[in-house]
């Protein structure tokens, strides 16, 4: 292991030799007592590149187009979500906020999209009716999604009916005998 002072030692010996290498070649050779500041102050050295000052011109004296380099949003976006590996989620999200469009107007009406999870939706219904509806054109709605947003997001479709009411009333509650024939 190297002590800080042989490191520094190590340091100026490289630094003696480059100058010794720039001095044979008869180039510049580097001050190291001389702070730059950028700016080059009196007469350039010869084949020095001067600075300039202000916005380039044409040959008619008008401002060039600077060049386009900047990105896009969507582009820096779309770099970042595929970065961070968010794009399973965002497609997740995509089909849910664009249920109506995927099945059309009627069935998005009477059916919800509840969540994603392990590529499988999970979806809620209004009627029992509308949820064997459903599961009938299970294989066509995966095929839309497919296309719409690619083969691995959604594999599988779990289709619900509408919740049974609860009995419970309040936050404490006893476990009863059941509902009984309440109806009749």
């Amino acid at each position: 292991m190297t002590s800080p002072g042989e490191r520094a030692d190590s340091v100026t010996a490289a630094y003696e030799h480059i100058r010794a290498v720039a001095k044979r070649r008869g180039t510049r050779i580097p001050d190291a007592g001389r702070v730059t500041r950028g700016v080059v102050r009196g007469k350039p050295e010869t084949g020095a590149r001067v600075g300039r000052v202000g916005r380039p011109t044409g040959p008619d004296g008008r401002a060039l187009r600077r060049p386009d380099t900047t990105e896009s949003v969507g582009s820096v976006l779309g770099d970042e979500i595929r970065r961070r590996g968010w794009g399973r989620p965002m497609a997740g999200g995509w089909v849910k906020a664009n249920w109506e469009m995927l099945v059309g107007e009627q069935i998005a009406q009477h059916s919800r999209v509840q969540m994603l999870k392990d590529k499988q939706l999970f979806i809620s219904c209004d009627s029992t009716a509308w949820a064997t509806n459903l599961r009938l054109m299970q294989r066509k709605i995966l095929q839309v999604i497919a296309e719409k947003v690619g083969p691995d997001v959604v594999a599988e479709l779990k289709i619900f009916g509408p919740t049974q009411p609860s009995w419970r009333k309040g936050p404490l509650h006893v476990k009863g005998r059941g509902p009984r024939d309440t109806y009749g």
